[in-house]
């Protein structure tokens, strides 16, 4: 016999035993949150920090490498307040000349994007010297 009340269907299997059945009834107990997940910051305690970061990130044109201190910053802020789990930094990419070498880094990729849309600029077309001599290579004058 089943009685439906709403979404929740109670089954009588013999006398006295009853299970409660309803959308969730067979589902998997819930797991824990995976890596990475955390508390919100309910209370701001590291907002300011945020909002350093996210300024940084829109100066720097949404460039991430360039605000790694200020990252490194937020999440040492969350862990000292337990609003993340502790851990070495270095695990989470951090190391004592990554800031330096991330800096580093992005200038030598807009170096390479200047020299790139310098050479367009002058009329520069990959490929072309190679296809030159690949051709001069393949005709002979008798």
């Amino acid at each position: 016999r089943a009685v439906a009340w709403r979404s929740l269907v109670v089954v009588e299997e013999g006398p006295g035993d009853a299970k409660m059945g309803g959308p969730m009834s067979g589902s998997k107990p819930p797991l824990a949150p995976e890596k990475g997940v955390f508390p919100l910051d309910h209370f701001g305690e590291c907002k300011e920090v945020m909002r350093t970061y996210l300024a940084c990130l829109s100066k720097h044109g949404d460039d991430a490498g360039r605000c790694r201190d200020v990252s490194k910053r937020y999440l040492e802020c969350r862990m000292e307040r337990e609003l993340m789990a502790k851990q070495d930094l270095t695990e989470l990419g951090f190391g004592t000349t990554d800031t330096k070498e991330a800096a580093r880094d992005t200038r030598k990729q807009k170096t390479a994007q200047t020299q790139r849309a310098d050479a367009k600029a002058s009329g520069f077309v990959g490929g072309v010297k190679s296809a030159k001599a690949f051709t001069a290579s393949r005709t002979t004058e008798p």
